[in-house]
């Protein structure tokens, strides 16, 4: 891609800029120009070395490409309303931009789908009867040298369900876990719990893209 192309997709998904969230404390994290980065510097951003975001940057980015590629506006108010409960105030979506092509979020989705199979490295937040698009983070923290350490790490999994067309996005993020300390170990399977129970609290009618929910159409048609 190069840095110029790089650095442009990034902005686009809204990294190194605030979300505009309707909160006064936002950070806009941190991504340097493509004019001040070196050969290995293009590389190692790629993966996110060198890059600060915060929790809402990353879940609108993933919401992007779970959205057919379009950057939405985060809100954390819905509407505000009297003290009958009439709406006093509403909240709508807001369109930012497109991110990336629709072809490429597709191509991305589908891809983030095979990190929930087997073999993958999210198999722990796969959900009973609905299909899931995801990705581990496994990162290491800087200790108080600015060195990355060896002992201290953040672990991650975010993603969307279900996977085709997406109703949530959740990112579950452990700061310091002890012992085992990967994403697709101690963050994977809080996102199944959060996930299973929000699409059932919200009457999200299961997809029926999993093997499981498959299998047990199939074992009803034998009986």
């Amino acid at each position: 891609m190069g840095a110029k192309n790089l650095y442009r997709t990034l902005r686009n998904f809204g990294f190194g800029q605030k979300t505009g969230i309707d909160s006064p404390g936002e950070t806009s994290g941190s991504l340097s120009n493509h004019s001040s980065w070196s050969n290995i510097d293009t590389g190692a951003i790629s993966f996110g070395h060198g890059v600060s975001v915060s929790a809402i940057q990353m879940v609108t980015a993933v919401s992007a490409i779970a959205n057919d590629g379009i950057l939405m506006k985060p809100y954390i108010v819905q509407q505000i309303v009297n003290q009958n409960n009439h709406p006093v105030k509403r909240f709508n979506p807001q369109k930012i931009r497109r991110a990336i092509s629709a072809r490429t979020a597709k191509i991305v989705k589908n891809i983030m789908k095979t990190v929930i199979t087997e073999g993958g490295t999210g198999v722990n937040a796969a959900l009973d009867g609905y299909s899931v698009g995801g990705k581990t983070g496994t990162s290491r923290k800087l200790d108080e040298n600015g060195q990355y350490s060896d002992n201290r790490h953040t672990a991650s999994f975010i993603g969307f369900t279900p996977a085709d067309n997406p109703e949530i996005a959740i990112l579950v993020v452990i700061d310091e876990p002890k012992g085992k300390y990967y994403g697709g170990i101690v963050a994977a399977p809080v996102f199944k719990q959060i996930a299973q129970q929000t699409l059932n609290h919200l009457n999200v009618p299961p997809d029926g893209d999993t093997t499981k929910f498959r299998v047990f159409l199939d074992s009803e048609a034998d009986g």
